[in-house]
């Protein structure tokens, strides 16, 4: 295991809103996105196969980026920005109306290698606030997954809707809830996902299996964790949930691990008897239940502090790593990606990663996050398959 510390202008406070998001290289570079402080502005730059800094690319306008997938045609970006095309005084951030909160849209920002703009698509809608139907990024939570089958690109994203306020004319109520959308390679909306998904929406994760996974943490509708999965970009979607009629604060989603042609894993966070338990579980691509349910033993005295999240990703080509946090430290262990039986662990380390950031498996097997207390050190944590 190792830390890199990158040092960096001014990056921004890792949270819910400004996560520092890492996206390795076949090539066994990085590349490294955060917002700086100093305005409305993405900072790119490129590690090398040491974590170290090696060159900045150009800037990308933006108040947020939530999360970033590398390919052969590049890289692309989730990226939040203000969007004055649906300002509404009412409801929006404005020159005179400073209390408000920002109501932004929802990007995909395609990039060559070099950082050169490929595309730059707005996936939300140009709707005013105020207006019925309106689909947007309010206060509610901001979180963005991307993920690709090889010719189009998923983002999955929590958002924000405007309906008809009930017995007032003129009046909205803002929704929070979540949004799946499809784009070409090219930067074109194709159709299939779904406007408006699990509401409200506390966390999303979104990956590719040769089915596409979708899964939400929801509080109402449904009250409940839910995997959708679609067959392809423009199936109807096969639900499965669990932990249905919870409460929606007792419970969390970590990392969700594509297996080939076969389902996912996921590991979660559920209550029992007043404490919190970690899970791994196996979800399948059809089915209406888990197929494995596994409470981890180890993971004991999980901090117990909503938002409270646990960690995953893929480990080699045959294991999973595992993180939860412990007494405010990040703990880890590997699991087999056959049984999920523990390997190895746990093992109490110095590293830190945000509530609303994930594990990133690498090309080469290792596992990576990054994370900035802010200022101007970025730390990058790198767990290796092999020897480092």
């Amino acid at each position: 295991m190792r830390s890199t510390a990158v040092t960096v202008s001014a990056a921004a406070i890792n949270d819910e809103y400004t996560p520092t998001i890492i996206a390795p290289k076949a090539d066994g570079s990085s590349l490294l996105a955060w917002r700086d402080t100093s305005g409305s502005i993405i900072k790119l730059a490129k590690l090398g196969s040491t974590d170290t800094l090696q060159s900045y690319l150009p800037d990308i306008a933006g108040l947020e980026v939530h999360d970033v997938l590398n390919d052969s045609r590049g890289s692309v970006l989730a990226v939040v920005s203000n969007d004055p095309d649906i300002y509404s005084s009412k409801y929006c951030y404005g020159a005179t109306t400073t209390d408000k909160n920002v109501c932004g849209k929802m990007d995909l920002v395609g990039i060559d290698a070099s950082g050169n703009s490929r595309f730059r698509t707005t996936l939300t809608k140009k709707g005013n606030a105020d207006s019925v139907g309106a689909q947007f990024i309010w206060w509610y939570g901001h979180t963005a997954r991307i993920a690709t089958d090889g010719s189009r690109y998923g983002v999955y994203y929590r958002s924000a809707m405007s309906t008809a306020r009930d017995g007032v004319a003129g009046e909205v109520d803002i929704h929070a809830g979540d949004t799946l959308k499809f784009v070409s390679s090219a930067g074109a909306v194709e159709s299939g996902g779904w406007d408006w998904g699990c509401s409200h929406s506390w966390s999303v994760r979104l990956g590719y299996n040769g089915s596409w996974g979708a899964a939400c943490h929801g509080d109402a509708y449904p009250n409940a964790m839910k995997l959708s999965r679609l067959s392809s970009s423009t199936a109807t979607a096969s639900d499965l949930s669990w932990l249905s009629g919870t409460d929606a604060a007792t419970r969390a989603l970590g990392g969700l691990v594509p297996v080939s042609g076969s389902g996912f894993w996921m590991n979660y966070i559920q209550t029992s008897n007043s404490t919190l338990v970690l899970k791994l579980a196996k979800l399948g691509n059809s089915g209406t239940t888990l197929s494995t349910d596994l409470a981890i033993a180890g993971a004991t005295g999980l901090d117990a502090t909503y938002p409270f999240r646990p960690y995953m990703a893929a480990l080699g080509s045959d294991k999973l790593l595992l993180g939860w946090k412990a007494g405010g430290k990040m703990v880890i262990a590997t699991a087999s990606a056959s049984t999920g039986a523990i390997l190895e662990g746990p093992y109490t380390t110095a590293t830190s990663a945000s509530n609303f950031q994930e594990f990133i498996p690498a090309p080469n097997g290792d596992v990576v996050w990054a994370h900035s207390a802010g200022g101007k050190t970025i730390t990058v944590n790198r767990v290796a398959a092999c020897k480092l």
